[in-house]
């Protein structure tokens, strides 16, 4: 005589459903990801703070400098601006190579190790009287780690491409490497202004 199957119990088939996620999550966390692919296909973005330019033209009023005109520009002081992601890019979605001049130029997905920045890229305070909308530009590294050229995608406010360009032209960078041997590349870097915070108003006793 056949033995009748226990049926399962509730309890056991939420502890088999966690196993079961469980094993396939951490299979997930062991895959290598590739260059360009996942994660490394995203726009690194950059920060940059933006200051009321009536404010901005008061304060540099009080403060003048010899380069007055320079600083009133490019904001009365420099400030750092907050990496919010470290992901590399490849150019567009298809990883398309880039010619500038006779020089080709790699996208991520072909790389086996991204172009890194030596040293933290710190972009200018900005004083405008509007908000800018964000703006994306291409940075063409050499074999050697210099920027050959910046390239800015569609047609960004004047103001805060003259202050931001010189910033990523004098920017160095570990060269990408690819067959292992350095190459040159390029990165999709995306900038996103942010309004300086009002600050808060003072409590009266």
């Amino acid at each position: 005589m056949k033995s009748r199957r226990r049926p399962w119990r509730a309890a056991e088939r939420v502890l088999l459903a966690l196993w079961l996620s469980i094993l396939a999550h951490g299979a997930l966390l062991w895959l290598p990801l590739r260059p360009g692919s996942l994660d490394g296909g995203a726009t690194e973005t950059l920060t940059v703070r933006m200051r009321d330019s009536a404010a901005a033209a008061a304060r540099t009023g009080a403060t003048a400098a010899p380069d007055g005109a320079a600083r009133a520009a490019a904001g009365s002081e420099p400030a750092a601006a907050g990496l919010t992601s470290a992901t590399e890019s490849a150019a567009s979605p298809s990883g398309d190579r880039m010619r500038l001049g006779a020089d080709i130029y790699y996208p991520a997905s072909e790389l086996d190790q991204l172009a890194m920045e030596r040293s933290s890229i710190v972009l200018p305070e900005m004083a405008l009287s509007a908000s800018p909308q964000p703006l994306t530009l291409l940075v063409f590294i050499s074999e050697s780690g210099q920027v050959d050229a910046v390239r800015f995608e569609g047609s960004p406010s004047k103001a805060l491409a003259d202050a931001i360009e010189p910033t990523f032209r004098a920017a160095w960078y570990q060269p990408a490497i690819k067959d292992g041997r350095p190459v040159k590349s390029y990165k999709r870097i995306r900038i996103e202004p942010q309004a300086e915070e009002a600050p808060q108003p003072a409590l009266s006793r």
